[in-house]
C-alpha cells in the first residue's frame, strides 16, 4: 500500500469515476487503474464494484475509504510540519485570500514583500472562505487572509485592520452627496451585489436593511471590478469595503449614516507558528495595514 495509491482511491471515491479521477490526478486512466488493482492486490479485496462507466465502493472499499482519508490528511500535515521547521527565510508559501480583499490589500503592495524576501515564493489563491478555511485545514494553504471571525478549534487569527462599508453611486445620483439623514433610503434603488457565498454578501445585506426600505438586488457578481463600471454607468448602487471602492472610477463614495465596518485578519492552523516564510508574511501584512489605516485616518 502506498500513499500515492490512496489518494487515488480517493479520487475516485470523490469523483465516482475513474476518468474524472485520472484527470484530478494529473495521470491517464489506465495508470490510475493499474495502481487501484494494485492496491487491491496488497489489500487481498476488490475496491470498487464496477458496472459499466459508474462505479461503487464495495464493503471493503466502504472500510478502507475513512481510514484513507486519514492516511493522506496525515502525510499532508507531516510534510507540513517538516517545511515549518526549515530556519531560512525561504521557500513556498500557499496564501488564500478572499475576492474583496486580494485585488485591493494584497495584490498592489505583493511586490513591495518580494523585493523583501526575494526567496519567498508566494503562490496565490483566491476563493470564498469556506473553501479557504477547508483548504487550509487539508493543509493545502498556510495562511488565509479573509473578514473575521472564524471559529475553528485547529485555527488561529488576527485581527488585521477595520475596513469601513460604504455606499457607492454614479457621479449625478440622489445619494452622491453626503447623507445627512440619519438611515439610509434606498428605497426603489436598484442594488448590485456579490453573489451567495461572498462573506461580504452578508455585510452588504445587513447594512442595506438598516435603510428600512425595500431592497430589489437586479445584478450580482464575483467582483467589485464587474459591479463598479456598472454603477458608474447608473445602472445601480451597491455598499462596498473602503479598501475596494477607492477604485471605483467615475464613482461617488458616500460614509453611512451609521458607521460599519467589517473586521479584516488572517488565520493559519495552530501548528504552523514556527514557519518562517509565514512569519515573514503576516508580519509584513500586519505592518502594511498599520500604514493603511494611519493613512486613512489621516485622508
Amino acid at each position: 500500500m502506498e500513499i500515492h495509491q490512496l489518494g487515488y482511491f480517493c479520487a475516485v471515491v470523490k469523483t465516482g469515476s475513474f476518468t474524472k479521477a485520472a484527470e484530478l490526478e494529473g495521470v491517464s486512466q489506465p495508470t490510475l487503474s493499474q495502481q487501484i488493482r494494485r492496491l487491491e492486490q496488497s489489500l487481498g479485496a476488490e475496491l470498487f464494484a464496477r458496472q459499466g462507466r459508474a462505479v461503487r465502493l464495495t464493503h471493503a472499499g466502504n472500510s478502507l475509504y475513512p481510514f484513507a482519508q486519514e492516511i493522506l490528511l496525515q502525510s499532508k500535515q507531516a510534510a507540513a510540519q517538516v517545511r515549518h521547521l526549515a530556519t531560512d527565510i525561504r521557500g513556498p508559501l500557499r496564501v488564500g485570500v478572499i475576492p474583496t480583499i486580494l485585488p485591493y490589500l494584497i495584490a498592489p503592495h505583493l511586490p513591495e514583500f518580494q523585493a523583501k524576501y526575494p526567496d519567498i515564493e508566494i503562490l496565490l489563491t483566491e476563493d470564498v472562505t469556506e473553501r479557504l478555511v477547508e483548504r487550509l485545514q487539508a493543509c493545502d494553504l498556510d495562511l488565509i487572509v479573509v473578514s473575521l471571525p472564524l471559529h475553528h478549534r485547529d485555527i488561529v487569527c488576527s485581527a488585521l485592520m477595520r475596513d469601513p462599508l460604504v455606499l457607492v453611486t454614479s457621479k449625478n445620483h440622489r445619494l452622491a452627496s453626503p447623507l445627512e439623514e440619519r438611515h439610509l433610503n434606498l428605497f426603489g434603488e436598484r442594488l448590485l451585489l456579490l453573489k451567495d457565498g461572498h462573506c461580504f454578501r452578508d455585510d452588504m445585506l445587513t447594512a442595506c436593511k438598516h435603510s428600512r426600505s425595500e431592497m430589489s438586488p437586479v445584478f450580482e457578481s464575483d467582483h467589485f471590478g464587474t459591479i463598479f463600471p456598472l454603477v458608474a454607468s447608473g445602472a445601480g448602487v451597491t455598499i462596498a469595503p473602503m479598501m475596494a471602492a477607492i477604485y471605483a472610477k467615475d464613482c461617488s463614495i458616500v460614509a453611512l449614516p451609521k458607521p460599519q465596518y467589517r473586521q479584516v485578519g488572517y488565520a493559519r492552523l495552530k501548528s504552523s507558528g514556527t514557519f518562517k516564510p509565514l512569519s515573514a508574511f503576516t508580519k509584513w501584512l500586519r505592518s502594511l495595514s498599520r500604514s493603511l489605516s494611519t493613512a486613512s485616518s489621516h485622508s
